[in-house]
């Protein structure tokens, strides 16, 4: 689906990820087929990190905040569109790109730093400059590690890309 907001037309067209949806909504198009964009979700968000994305369907917005799994948007969600609290919140992982400031042999540590769980590691390497390594065990995927980094390396992707 092609972004047609005044911004991709004062930035060119390019493919944008996929919305990233709350936690247990569900896949994609469940979510989409169900959700009746009422907002209500987008309201309990303790954090704010739930905001309005494209077509009034709520969308995680990790600039704004992290997720901390509170459950208040499935909560008070009017219709029986997330699935229960003790499954897992979403199946994604840690991804950092090439584009990070210790690939390039820039010292820099911002995701580490802003990881609570401390899931984001260095790993010394022969050349001076350690390097991160998500420890997947005890990431929670909240996403306060996405704002800190200053190159925009890491994101959140579906465990099965």
């Amino acid at each position: 689906m092609a972004d047609v907001s005044r911004r991709s037309l004062l930035t060119g067209w390019r493919n944008s990820a996929p919305e990233f949806r709350p936690p247990w909504s569900g896949g994609e198009d469940h979510f989409v087929e169900h959700c009746t964009r009422c907002q209500q979700c987008v309201t309990a968000c303790q954090t704010r990190v739930l905001t309005i994305g494209a077509g009034g369907f709520p969308k995680m917005d990790f600039d704004q905040a992290e997720c901390t799994f509170c459950y208040a948007c499935a909560a008070h969600c009017p219709e029986k569109l997330f699935l229960p609290q003790s499954a897992t919140p979403w199946d994604v992982q840690l991804s950092i790109s090439e584009h990070c400031l210790a690939h390039r042999q820039v010292e820099c540590r911002c995701c580490q730093d802003a990881c609570e769980m401390q899931a984001i590691r260095f790993r010394p390497t022969l050349n001076g400059i350690a390097r991160p390594e998500p420890d997947v065990s005890s990431c929670t995927t909240c996403g306060a590690c996405i704002p800190a980094c200053p190159v925009s390396a890491i994101t959140l992707r579906s465990r099965h890309e």
